[in-house]
């Protein structure tokens, strides 16, 4: 009499992890506009710096129009899509704390794939730079102190997905709180630090803490 009213709560079990990937992939969506904003403006991607006669006594960076940041969006938009895809695919399975690593793996891969590519990109300008700027610490001015937040409130987040304590489900939502800290303190890191709370926030209703 028991085994069909537990096969009928299966769906719906599954269905909260599905709901926190969508809310993810929803914000980072309507976040996306400033990472091309980020790589424009302040990383200066596809980019030229110069000084004197056209470019004026104090200098200025000419950067290329919309087109010239497809890369971006592809390189980044692309790979999140990726990850959402296979977070929705991650939410048929049933709740266990295989499903959880599983999401905390992509939530990790989302991070670091950020951070690797707007490092790469930015360093890898070699022409001409306002006086003191160097590639690496116009990326560590701009991104690292709200990847580093981001990043600190996964390992946070994760801790308590991965523990059966009390403080396991604050632990969560802290992680998810500094996330969102972190991504208010640069908007153009959203496209990725949004799909990472979702997974962090989907990796919360596993198997991996105490009920």
């Amino acid at each position: 009499m028991t085994q069909p009213a537990t096969s009928a709560t299966r769906p719906g079990r599954g269905l909260s992890p599905a709901v926190a990937v969508v809310v993810g992939a929803v914000l980072a969506f309507l976040i996306a506009p400033a990472s091309v904003g980020l790589f424009r403006e302040a990383l200066h991607n596809n980019c030229s710096w110069g000084i004197g006669g056209a470019w004026g006594h104090e200098g200025t960076w000419a950067c290329g129009d919309g087109i010239g940041y497809l890369g971006v969006a592809f390189g980044i938009g692309g790979v999140s899509a990726l990850l959402l895809l296979a977070g929705l695919l991650a939410a048929i399975a049933p709740p266990t704390r295989g499903r959880t690593a599983t999401y905390l793996t992509l939530a990790a891969i989302s991070l670091g794939w950020f951070a690797w590519w707007s490092f790469s990109s930015t360093v890898a300008y070699t022409g001409p730079r306002p006086a003191g700027e160097t590639g690496a610490g116009l990326w560590m001015a701009v991104v690292l102190p709200g990847l580093a937040l981001c990043s600190l409130g996964l390992f946070v987040g994760a801790m308590g997905c991965l523990t059966r304590r009390r403080w396991s489900s604050a632990a969560v939502w802290s992680g998810v709180g500094l996330m969102v800290m972190g991504t208010a303190l640069q908007p153009g890191i959203g496209i990725a630090t949004a799909v990472s709370a979702g997974m962090l926030a989907a990796a919360a209703t596993g198997g991996g803490r105490a009920r």
